[in-house]
């Protein structure tokens, strides 16, 4: 620990705005995943390697990297979930009620109830840090680094490896620069200059692990009213995913009086890169608010020295496009009947695949009679 505190200083704490390698080795490509050491970032360039190349300097890294230096060790690893017994008994008893497939989805969506397993249904990721003191000759000194040993490093080391963990990286960060140039430039607020204030006596803890949405008990995906300092859940999705809706059904309950809100989590001495967003019905989307930072403090929330430590709305957008398993509706294995006749034909609506099913009852609506032949007759 001694020499990882006279290291300290050199330590920086990455903002939204820096390039973080977090998710692969500059060089080789490894993951995370791709073994048991992971990757290693440099806690003062943010430059991720293995541990053999992490004093080998990229062409436009111009920094003068001393003999040793202090690096936080990423280690990722996707294990199979295990069902617990009421999982199984469920199953046995769908299985008995359906001897096709004791796993056949009965609602068209992926993630929901009764729907297809997403891959955070069925695999769980195990994340592993410590921080290591590294020299030309290889590691010298490594010390695990979770909730429970963090303090025992010095402040600055701790900054800088929970700024780099946190980070959205340098693959996400690319993505989000190409969709927020696609989409329209969020506007201020215009309630924001004016917004009325609730002297209520409510501060808003600074501590991410005392956050809670005051309706449903939620950890994850936490707003907070700027009005009167209530945390709510993120808005339920058309499919039944997403977050509780306590933000927005507490907007609703209190005569829409209070309209702004931001998310927790994504809050730093950066204002703008703050997760903002107006329920007001002339508004209703994501938001500027310029005098956010005094409308925080008032809550007890001070900006100064706050990292990110969720992924913004825009981010998670990305991450899913990334992601989404599209070829799940296909029920490709499925034992499937085959149908016709009137009201057999069309798609049931996946949330925005209403154009496709208006195509699909116009071409078997009788208007190519061939279609209609081969596809709408009874027999």
């Amino acid at each position: 620990m001694e020499e990882i505190t006279k290291l300290a200083t050199k330590c920086r704490v990455a903002t939204p705005h820096d390039t973080v390698t977090n998710s692969e080795c500059v060089f080789t490509f490894h993951s995370p995943y791709t073994t048991d050491l992971g990757i290693v970032v440099n806690l003062q360039t943010f430059v991720g390697t293995i541990d053999e190349m992490a004093f080998t300097k990229s062409d436009d890294d111009a920094s003068a990297l001393g003999p040793s230096g202090l690096f936080v060790r990423i280690c990722k690893k996707r294990v199979a979930k295990t069902p617990s017994q009421s999982d199984d008994a469920a199953m046995e008893e769908r299985h008995q009620d359906n001897n096709t497939a004791a796993t056949t989805a009965t609602k068209l969506g992926v993630g929901v109830e009764g729907g297809f397993q997403s891959d955070s249904d069925k695999y769980e990721t195990i994340s592993t840090y410590s921080i290591v003191l590294i020299g030309k000759e290889g590691v010298l000194a490594e010390l695990s680094y979770n909730d429970n040993t963090k303090n025992d490093f010095p402040m600055l080391v701790s900054q800088s490896a929970d700024s780099i963990i946190h980070h959205s990286g340098l693959a996400v960060q690319q993505d989000l620069s190409a969709w927020e140039l696609d989409a329209e430039p969020k506007p201020v607020s215009k309630y924001a200059e004016n917004l009325p204030f609730v002297e209520n006596g409510v501060k808003v803890s600074p501590t991410p692990s005392d956050w809670k949405c005051e309706k449903s008990g939620d950890n994850q995906n936490l707003w907070v009213n700027l009005s009167d300092g209530f945390i709510g859940g993120g808005r339920k999705n058309w499919d039944g995913s997403g977050g509780s809706n306590g933000a927005l059904d507490h907007f609703i309950e209190t005569g829409e009086k209070y309209p702004l809100v931001v998310k927790l989590g994504t809050i730093t001495e950066d204002i703008s890169t703050a997760d903002c967003y107006s329920y007001a019905k002339d508004e209703d989307g994501p938001v500027k608010i310029p005098n956010l930072k005094e409308l925080l403090e008032k809550r007890g929330i001070m900006v100064a020295g706050m990292q990110k430590t969720v992924k913004s709305t825009a981010e998670l957008e990305v991450e899913l496009n990334a992601t989404y398993a599209f070829d799940a509706i296909t029920e490709k294995g499925a034992n499937l009947i085959p149908v016709a006749g009137p009201g057999l034909q069309g798609l049931q609506n996946l949330g925005n695949s209403c154009y496709m099913n208006s195509v699909a009852q116009m071409l078997f609506s009788g208007t190519i009679a061939e279609l209609s032949c081969r596809y709408g007759a009874s027999d």
